[in-house]
């Protein structure tokens, strides 16, 4: 996978070319021992290398050290670690979870569209970043062109929880001046979408780590897990707790 340098504030960062990945579920969580999240999650150790073909399912997890917790990736476009029930799992106890995801791992929360107005005045249409604590949502937005200034695209019950790290990232769409070539240089327009990498630097200044190369797939056969006892669905009380207040 490619990388790119970004230096924030005079640090050099390493970050993974989050530009050329169309599916995307990672969550954060500052628990540090791995077979305490998978038992969190409802996973179990995959009985084959979940690089080979038998373990490609939308339930197959990687579960590996990062930062100061643990990192949770689906390599085959599963979304179970981006659902609020894992969300609220991950983050009880005094611990933080925190979610990327974009593209088909969106289907969890578009579910929610029908449960909680707030939820869906703020909702993803493109991608979600999810920052939870204590068992409840404390933050969530939708990062392609968020608004920051723009109170109203957030919901959760302490929506500036992320306010500190949010300094020179950069959401919304980039359009740049191209020239096309040919027989005669033709001036054009190019978009370039900026929210991949701004939640990829978010979530790193959270960790307090930069993303490994291979955080799609870690080159390590024995990071594979399959969620086989998925946390159970939450009640529309318990959702309504765990979203937080309506916002105005």
């Amino acid at each position: 996978m490619m990388k790119h340098d970004d230096t924030v504030q005079g640090v050099k960062r390493v970050t993974v070319d989050f530009s050329v990945i169309e599916h995307f579920c990672t969550t954060f969580t500052t628990h540090d021992d791995i077979g305490a999240v998978a038992s969190l999650i409802g996973a179990a150790p995959l009985a084959v290398d979940y690089r080979s073909p038998e373990a490609h399912d939308s339930s197959t997890a990687t579960i590996i050290r990062w930062g100061d917790g643990t990192l949770i990736t689906h390599p085959y476009y599963g979304d179970e670690c981006a659902r609020q029930e894992v969300m609220s799992a991950l983050s009880r106890h005094g611990h933080l979870a925190v979610c990327l995801v974009w593209g088909i791992s969106l289907s969890p929360w578009r579910k929610t569209y029908s449960r909680m107005d707030p939820w869906h005045a703020a909702g993803a249409s493109l991608a979600y970043f999810a920052y939870a604590a204590n068992g409840r949502l404390e933050v969530g937005f939708d990062p392609y062109d968020f608004d920051r200034t723009d109170p109203s695209v957030r919901c959760g019950w302490n929506t500036g929880a992320v306010d500190t790290y949010l300094h020179d990232l950069h959401f919304s769409p980039l359009t740049v001046a191209t020239q096309q070539s040919g027989r005669s240089l033709k001036p054009g327009r190019r978009t370039i979408s900026r929210h991949k990498y701004a939640c990829a630097t978010l979530m790193e200044r959270i960790a307090g780590a930069t993303f490994p190369a291979d955080v799609e797939r870690p080159d390590s056969p024995g990071v594979g897990f399959t969620v086989a006892s998925p946390v159970p669905a939450m009640s529309d009380a318990e959702f309504a707790h765990f979203m937080g207040p309506p916002q105005n």
